[in-house]
């Protein structure tokens, strides 16, 4: 099922997830969960999942990830995984953090500032993160 990871490579993993849920909410103002891998090779990978097959009505983007990693870890290509999910109401975004070796949910809550009356721009600023252990449903 693939051995585990070091700090160094969760931390980069971790930080690709962030800065590309940080810039989402800056160009859009809100973003679709993303889904990141860290590949046995080391590279860390932006993945998009396109809808290959049916999906009831009870199954969530979410779900879908889980499935998707699963097979990918199977097959020996992924060491670690991260999806970057919006907590648009709670003004916080969430890193699911998963590896063999580890699985927690780290929250950075935000501040926002938007200036710009026709071009808008926005300026997010981070609170403390809050690290969570959870379930680890892919590994």
């Amino acid at each position: 099922m693939g051995g585990g990871i070091d700090q160094d490579q969760l931390d980069a993993l971790f930080t690709a997830a962030l800065e590309a849920g940080i810039a989402r909410i800056e160009k859009d103002g809100t973003f679709f969960p993303l889904l990141f891998e860290l590949r046995v090779t080391g590279s860390i990978q932006n993945v998009a999942v396109l809808e290959s097959g049916p999906i009831d009505g009870r199954q969530t983007v979410l779900d879908r990830f889980a499935e998707v990693l699963r097979s990918r870890i199977a097959e020996g290509l992924v060491a670690a995984a991260a999806i970057v999910v919006h907590r648009h109401a709670e003004d916080m975004v969430e890193v699911q953090l998963r590896a063999a070796n580890y699985s927690a949910n780290v929250f950075a809550p935000y501040g926002l500032a938007t200036r710009g009356f026709l071009a808008r721009k926005r300026q997010l600023s981070l609170g403390a993160f809050v690290v969570r252990p959870a379930p680890n449903e892919v590994f």
